[in-house]
């Protein structure tokens, strides 16, 4: 087991990967990746999310969640107070050991007894309103946006409002305010915590003519812990009656690393550490490919793959993936993973444009992209903002970019970018910018099987 010296944070030794068959066990550090505790020093575990493991197999999406307090044992409809706690989930791991299906001795009094409870979500249809319609006497304004065909044929817009990070009651506010400016790709997840509410801003969007469902583009993304081919399409039909929408456009797979399938976003054992998954992102993929047969969603594509896990789906693949979304920014250009998909046909979709500015882990000392003063100098010159140079320099590089904001004012800067260009020389100059500098990195899983950036590209 691995040591940690708790005044310094330093690891003083390692031990190598062990396999058992199964399962990974994902070790956590303190004050890292440890699950929250309250004020009285009690291990909580905030908004438990309860899915059946079984699914009907019905076509329609019901009833909103149900969460249970792991401390005062209540089950409600809406949220614990506790703040975004698992949109930090990127974050919660460190080193990955194996293990067996026993936890260690010293840790068997500390398990807790799991309780479960049916999700109302998942019941037929009529419990849910879905508007993918507008009122018939609605005249609604067509946003003009650039987009680029993907390689099915549906047609993507080339920037979009990203989600990740914003709590429920900011990410309503957000995507209702973007939906006025003209934005009509909103990029979302399970793991972030928040579809709910985007779906709220979504729907109530339309309802008042905001917006037409068709001419949205709802991309949501299959989390970690639902890797299982038989669960690929319950995580699915989660987000789908999150959203109260009957269709997603496109549909990823968030990593290739899997969690131990469960109730919980982060499986932790009973000492505190997060369990890993053992699937092979491969049969994840064939279980995808039902979801567009079963017209759940128009297409399905990847996130933060590398090329040879790319490489590897498009061998057996019946359906190729239309996208890969990774991070991409001045500072980590993607160029030849950029070069590599555009020869399979595969659209780039850069997330954190901005250099993930407000991560939750960013570090005094680290290099910001937006203060940059080369990206500061071309700005001023275009009289543009640093962000807008950022967002354009996508585009120009035929990347569709999804920018985070939940301020008003920053929503509709960044949406401000597809009347003016930067010169040849401007782009020249922004490409060597490149560190190969990357802020999602999630380097304390760098001993999962499925860790995708120990490969160079």
């Amino acid at each position: 087991m691995k040591k940690i010296n708790h005044n310094s944070f330093k690891l003083i030794s390692k031990i190598p990967l062990r396999q058992y068959s199964g399962e990974y066990r994902i070790f956590h550090f303190t004050g890292f990746g440890n699950p929250p505790k309250n004020e009285n020093d009690t291990e909580i575990n905030a908004k438990k999310l309860i899915i059946p493991k079984t699914l009907e197999a019905t076509s329609g999406i019901s009833d909103t969640l149900t969460y249970r307090d792991n401390v005062s044992g209540n089950v409600s409809k809406s949220p614990p107070a506790l703040k975004n706690l698992t949109n930090t989930a990127l974050l919660e791991s460190s080193s990955i050991a194996t293990t067996t299906s026993k936890p260690p001795v010293e840790c068997a009094e500390k398990t807790l007894e799991k309780k479960t409870k049916k999700s109302k979500c998942l019941r037929p249809v009529p419990r849910v309103k879905l508007v993918d319609v507008p009122p018939d006497d609605c005249n609604v304004r067509k946003a003009e946006i650039p987009t680029v065909k993907l390689r099915d044929g549906h047609v993507m817009p080339m920037f979009g409002l990203g989600t990740w990070g914003a709590p429920s009651n900011q990410a309503e506010r957000a995507v209702k305010h973007a939906l006025k400016v003209g934005y009509r790709m909103i990029d979302c997840a399970h793991v972030y915590e928040n579809e709910e509410a985007v779906g709220k801003a979504i729907n109530r969007s339309i309802e008042k003519c905001i917006v037409k469902r068709e001419e949205l583009f709802v991309i949501s993304k299959l989390w970690n812990t639902f890797h299982d081919p038989h669960l690929v399409m319950t995580g699915c039909r989660q987000s789908l009656c999150d959203l109260k929408l009957s269709y997603l456009n496109l549909y990823l797979i968030h990593w290739p690393m899997g969690y131990r399938a469960g109730d919980d976003l982060i499986p932790y054992d009973a000492c505190g550490r997060v369990i890993g998954s053992r699937v092979d992102y491969i049969e994840t993929w064939k279980a995808m490919e039902e979801l567009v047969e079963r017209r759940l969603t128009r297409s399905i594509g990847l996130s933060n793959f590398n090329k040879n896990q790319i490489e590897r789906i498009w061998k057996i693949a019946k359906i190729k993936p239309v996208v890969n979304q990774v991070e991409c920014h001045p500072y980590l250009s993607q160029k030849r993973l950029k070069a590599y998909l555009n020869k399979k046909g595969v659209v780039l979709v850069a997330y954190s444009p901005l250099g993930a500015p407000a991560r939750p882990w960013v570090k005094k000392d680290e290099p910001k992209v937006l203060d940059d003063n080369v990206i500061k100098t071309i700005a001023f010159n275009t009289g543009r903002t640093p962000a807008q140079v950022c967002i354009r320099y996508q585009i120009q590089r035929g990347n569709p970019v999804i920018p985070k904001s939940v301020t008003p004012s920053r929503i509709e800067s960044n949406f401000d970018v597809a009347n003016f260009e930067l010169s040849d020389q401007e782009m020249k100059i922004l490409d060597k910018l490149d560190r190969k500098l990357r802020f999602v990195a999630l380097s304390q899983l760098s001993n999962h099987p499925h860790y995708p950036f120990n490969d160079v590209f």
